[in-house]
């Protein structure tokens, strides 16, 4: 890592960047965390609630049939 200056910053610039290799299973998982937060904060009696509330099982045995 080394330190540069842009635009009268300092900041730390990391010379090589590695990709990240996602699985199926690690989109569907983080699929999964963010429709779990997004229905904490849904009224499931809404519209929108409701579709989220659907989605999550859905999700859960997508995870599941990839992961045998």
């Amino acid at each position: 890592m080394t330190v540069s200056n842009i635009h009268g910053f300092y900041t730390n610039v990391v010379d090589t960047i590695e990709p990240r290799q996602y699985t199926a299973t690690n989109y569907l998982k983080n699929q999964l965390i963010f429709l779990k937060s997004l229905s904490s904060e849904l009224d499931s009696d809404t519209k929108a609630g409701a579709m989220v509330n659907m989605q999550i099982p859905n999700l859960e045995m997508a995870i599941e049939e990839l992961s045998l």
